[in-house]
């Protein structure tokens, strides 16, 4: 299915579904010192108030790309959606 990306509120993101399903991606910070010097930019996928999945991505010259499905329970979304939605993000250049 086709999903919808939104700007939403702080630099985060709504995907929806034309179905009405809805997905909230919100930058994640790196808070600990370490990971700061690495450049890495993360999101994280909330679906009903769950953490459905989280996309990395190292900020180096050759850009490496990381999603985790995290959803462990069978759910009207599944790994291909986050997929797509990530490959949504970074065609449209927010990663």
């Amino acid at each position: 299915m086709e999903w919808q990306i939104q700007k939403w509120i702080c630099g985060g993101f709504k995907a929806v579904r034309p179905d009405g399903e809805k997905i909230f991606i919100y930058r994640k910070l790196a808070w600990e010192p370490a990971r700061y010097a690495e450049k890495i930019s993360s999101y994280e996928f909330r679906w009903h108030g769950l953490t459905a999945g989280r996309l990395t991505a190292e900020n180096s010259w050759r850009k490496r790309l990381k999603l985790l499905f995290t959803l462990d329970a069978p759910s009207a979304i599944n790994e291909q959606d986050l997929l797509e939605i990530s490959r949504q993000l970074t065609a449209g250049g927010e990663l």
